[in-house]
């Protein structure tokens, strides 16, 4: 007699873990597929929120103290050649009192 586990439809090629494999392997692609979504979508909104809220300078701003400026731009005119250094010294010696 010839019965039906013979072409492929019996409790035997159920339990035999072919079907079982392929059941998990296709859950752990799916939640590698949903995992990878949700770390694009997490990523964006981290990034916009950082980029938003990030604190912005004022335009003409510069952290360095008005005294400090002014001695860079002593500094920047000998480094170009515009006064020589006694004209300096004596630049940077009335900023610093």
């Amino acid at each position: 007699m010839m019965g039906y586990e013979h072409f492929g439809y019996g409790i035997d090629r159920m339990a035999s873990g072919h079907s079982i494999g392929g059941a998990i392997f296709g859950l752990f692609l799916l939640a590698l597929v949903a995992g990878l979504i949700i770390w694009l979508v997490v990523g964006r909104q981290h990034a916009a929120h950082h980029t938003a809220t990030a604190p912005q300078a004022p335009i003409g701003y510069s952290p360095i103290a008005s005294e400090d400026r002014a001695l860079v731009i002593a500094r920047e005119r000998l480094a170009k050649g515009e006064i020589d250094v006694d004209q300096y010294t004596v630049i940077a010696n009335a900023l610093r009192s």
